[in-house]
């Protein structure tokens, strides 16, 4: 039953961003851009997914634009790659300005070099929409409040 309800949570994930991501739904001026790097082999993602989803998609009708950077496999991340340098959006994504971030993710082998986190999963990252320049990112596992607290800093 756990694993149906992993599969489940991971599946509105995805579906939920991707359709969001994929169709023109997208503000031309958005306030703020979000962009959710997930994977169905998450841990965290599958956790925290439909609790996730439910907390930042209500923010699309807010001037938010979500994204979905799908690291499942490697024809998922390239899709995902393309759409957001089209969006000129991926540079933002794929560094890690949080401090101690770098280090963490270096010592658990998830990433190479400290600068790049664009195959880390169960992070959204914050982006101003005028600069493109990453604001914040916070872990999909961080508290419903803490999120909409967040997002809504960044939206003031």
């Amino acid at each position: 039953m756990k694993q149906v309800k992993f599969l489940f949570a991971t599946l509105l994930l995805v579906i939920s961003a991707r359709s969001y991501s994929q169709m023109p739904v997208h503000t031309p001026k958005p306030k703020l851009i979000a962009v959710v790097n997930s994977a169905t082999w998450c841990g965290v993602c599958k956790a925290n997914a439909a609790r996730f989803t439910a907390v930042l998609m209500p923010y699309s009708n807010k001037g938010v634009n979500i994204y979905l950077n799908d690291l499942s496999n490697e024809q998922t991340k390239e899709a995902s790659k393309q759409q957001l340098q089209k969006d000129n959006v991926y540079e933002a994504v794929i560094t890690t300005p949080r401090k101690g971030m770098g280090k963490a993710l270096k010592a658990c082998r998830m990433i190479q070099d400290k600068k790049h986190s664009a195959d880390v999963s169960g992070i959204v990252t914050f982006i101003d929409p005028v600069t493109h320049k990453q604001l914040k990112q916070v872990s999909i596992a961080a508290t419903d409040a803490e999120m909409t607290n967040t997002i809504n800093k960044l939206l003031n």
